[in-house]
């Protein structure tokens, strides 16, 4: 499907990918990784970049809670 254009419908997100959800040409769904495309556009970052997932965001908020309690 290399230069073809397709339809994009919304994204989703599976174990921690973002997806662009598409329109086949045939009509049926499909997926592709964001980030294989540039629907995001390209965007380059100027240091490191982090991005958490519900869970890494639920244990940094308990380390948080734990390291907060530690400083009383």
């Amino acid at each position: 499907m290399f230069g073809l254009l397709v339809k994009a419908a919304s994204f989703k997100r599976w174990n921690g990918v973002l997806l662009l959800v598409i329109e086949l040409p045939d009509g049926s769904p499909g997926t592709i990784r964001a980030d294989a495309t540039d629907v995001l556009g390209s965007v380059e970052a100027d240091g490191p970049v982090v991005v958490l997932d519900a869970e890494g965001l639920r244990r940094l908020r308990s380390l948080v809670a734990v390291l907060l309690r530690a400083g009383r």
